[in-house]
């Protein structure tokens, strides 16, 4: 009979591994899986999103050109100049004052873009600072056209002021001018407002307006004799 021999096994090659108990508020240690997304939702999301981002990089482009356009290509305000000025009839008693006084007004357009139009002038001479004399406030008239300036030309306009029969409070005011006057010299202000249009060429396709102010201030007007007859002085034109 056979003598088969059983070899010893033995169990020290095999690793030793360790569990560890995980409690099941313990979730530290695992990975969460990640949802899958079909392909065909992520490509739908992103054909989405190309015509916003392009739609949004125009309307942002436009709105920048406009706003450069805006301030580059904008009218400019008309300059206004005084070529001539005279006073007639000028008397004064210690309650009134009768004065005439003609006026010559030049608008200059600076502008290659631009035309400007007047609607409604108005006019008033001051003595000193706010001592107002007489004014016109329709020097266009009811019902006439605007007054109009092309680009890059001037147009003048003339201003006919009077007092009429005024009666001025104060005293000191009439006497003041009636002794400049005697010494040869008066020096009045000017107070012009203009509502103006602005109407640019074909591919300007905005307008604007407003209302413009000037003042021209220190006009001497001299007086050569008593019969209160004056022309301005100094050198002309004179810009406000």
């Amino acid at each position: 009979m056979e003598e088969h021999h059983v070899l010893p096994v033995s169990y020290h090659h095999r690793s030793q591994t360790k569990v560890y108990p995980l409690s099941n508020s313990d979730t530290s240690q695992l990975h969460p899986s990640r949802p899958r997304v079909p392909c065909g939702t992520t490509r739908l999301a992103k054909l989405t999103a190309l015509p916003i981002l392009i739609i949004a990089t125009a309307i942002s482009l436009t709105a920048l050109v406009c706003i450069l356009m805006y301030f580059t290509l904008g009218p400019k305000l008309p300059v206004l100049f005084i070529n001539s000025m005279s006073v007639s009839n000028l008397s004064t008693t210690n309650t009134s004052l009768r004065a005439n006084w003609d006026i010559n007004l030049t608008f200059k357009n600076s502008d290659r873009l631009w035309e400007i139009y007047l609607d409604y002038v108005d006019c008033i001479i001051f003595y000193q600072e706010d001592f107002s004399l007489a004014g016109n406030h329709s020097v266009l008239g009811a019902g006439t056209q605007p007054f109009k300036v092309k680009m890059m030309e001037e147009n003048t306009m003339n201003v006919k002021l009077e007092t009429g029969d005024s009666v001025f409070s104060s005293n000191k005011v009439l006497s003041k001018i009636n002794s400049d006057k005697t010494n040869g010299q008066v020096i009045f202000n000017l107070s012009v407002r203009a509502k103006t249009r602005f109407e640019g060429v074909s591919w300007l396709w905005w307008t604007e307006g407003g209302t413009i102010i000037y003042v021209c201030v220190d006009l001497n007007v001299g007086f050569k004799d008593e019969k209160g007859v004056g022309i301005l002085i100094g050198e002309i034109p004179i810009s406000c």
